[in-house]
């Protein structure tokens, strides 16, 4: 596996990621298999999560045990910000990693300031180069 050194959105040949993919933040590497070449992320690495300030913060108690993804999307009507819930959340998780038990209060960004902590996550795991 060889690092690339740039991320999905740096190369023009795949295609953009929106802000809430949790792969962006993540540079590409490229493997090859049977003469074919191959992009991968490697998402065992750690990102860097800012402090949260509680006033962006609400509450969401689930009925039911979810997957995180149909949680992401009863929250933010998107699957892909399940990533999102689950590290502001992690400590809530005792069975089954990815499914939250019915009856747990979980915390959420306010959708307003999503993009803003997106934001300033990519910032200080991409541009300031904190992969554990």
């Amino acid at each position: 596996m060889i690092d690339t050194g740039q991320y999905q959105n740096e190369i023009l040949s795949l295609s953009a990621l929106d802000l809430t993919d949790y792969e962006r933040i993540f540079k590409i590497f490229e493997e090859s298999l049977d003469n074919k070449d191959f992009y991968v992320y490697n998402l065992l690495k750690k990102i860097e999560f800012p402090e949260i300030d509680g006033q962006y913060i609400e509450y969401y108690t689930t009925n039911s045990k979810l997957p995180l993804s149909i949680l992401s999307y009863n929250i933010y009507e998107d699957i892909k910000s399940w990533w999102i819930l689950y590290l502001l959340n992690k400590d809530k998780f005792t069975g089954a990693p990815f499914y939250i038990d019915g009856g747990v209060q979980v915390k959420y960004i306010i959708n307003a300031f999503r993009t803003a902590i997106y934001t300033d996550i990519t910032n200080s795991t991409v541009y300031d180069n904190r992969h554990y």
